[in-house]
């Protein structure tokens, strides 16, 4: 019995995933079907599968599934390949407003099916080739493939929805505006109550409605927010690791090192001499 469920449980993870290399934009794994990929989740997330049954052009499909949606998995033929790519509205919003695809309103993705997108794809096939390659190619190239494929996304199968309509939609503008604060003031003591009142929301339906926009908590969030700040100053190697602590607003060296482990498995001294032979990928 436990040797079945130890089978269940690697059966269920993925082959490759981009969580391990710190992509923030939009999270990318690699499966051996569709029917593994999908497990139940409360996040939301728009979700891009890409199944391909063979080394051929056309032996591939699309599906794009919008948040909260029902998911179907329609897929008959023995999996050669099938990526999940996971999207939240957040970031969606986010790179909309800043590519000029959204001036007011929302934005969301519609539901498409058996799409035939050569460029996709290859965006596709592009992230799986730098997951294969353990993430050599750094972080502006993942965050390169993650804009473009956004942007593709939002040219040929997004739909704005006009901030007058009557249609329930995510709070996608307010909780955009907190994490632009957040961004800006990473150093500072950001409290809880100050966050929720930005987003002229309670405390509690805040911290909902950011964790479905985002999948994680607005404390979780700003962890990240802060490591990946301290990441960059980090590699850029001008200042000590006691100065990026207080930089990126931690309590003291202590705490950044215990927070810096739990996300990445590394202390940030052992992270800046591994980093130290690499060219400077990242920009924040």
């Amino acid at each position: 019995m436990k040797e079945m469920e130890e089978s269940s449980f690697a059966a269920a993870q993925p082959v490759l995933a981009s969580d391990t290399f710190g992509w923030d934009k939009l999270q990318v794994s690699q499966w051996y079907s569709p029917q593994q990929a999908f497990t139940p989740s409360s996040e939301s997330k728009y979700l891009i599968g890409i199944h391909c049954t063979a080394y051929y052009e056309n032996y591939y499909t699309i599906h794009i599934t919008p948040c909260n949606e029902s998911l179907l998995c329609p897929w008959g033929r023995t999996s050669l390949y099938f990526l999940k790519i996971e999207i939240t509205p957040a970031v969606l919003e986010e790179i909309a407003r800043e590519s000029g695809y959204l001036k007011e309103g929302h934005i969301q993705l519609d539901r498409k099916f058996h799409v035939k997108d050569s460029k996709l794809l290859q965006l596709g096939l592009w992230m799986l080739e730098e997951l294969q390659n353990g993430g050599a190619k750094g972080k502006i190239y993942s965050d390169s493939l993650s804009n473009m494929l956004i942007i593709h996304l939002l040219q040929h199968y997004s739909s704005v929805i006009p901030q007058h309509s009557n249609r329930k939609t995510p709070a996608n503008q307010e909780i955009f505006q907190v994490i632009q604060f957040m961004r800006e003031r990473l150093e500072d003591e950001i409290q809880l109550t100050d966050l929720a009142g930005m987003a002229n929301m309670s405390q509690s339906h805040f911290i909902r409605i950011f964790k479905q926009q985002t999948g994680y908590t607005p404390h979780n969030y700003l962890i990240r927010l802060r490591i990946e700040r301290s990441k960059f100053l980090i590699r850029s190697g001008k200042i000590g690791l006691k100065e990026i602590a207080s930089q990126v607003g931690f309590a003291d060296q202590g705490h950044f090192t215990r927070l810096f482990k739990r996300e990445t498995g590394l202390t940030p001294k052992l992270y800046a001499n591994q980093s130290s032979s690499k060219p400077n990928h990242m920009i924040y």
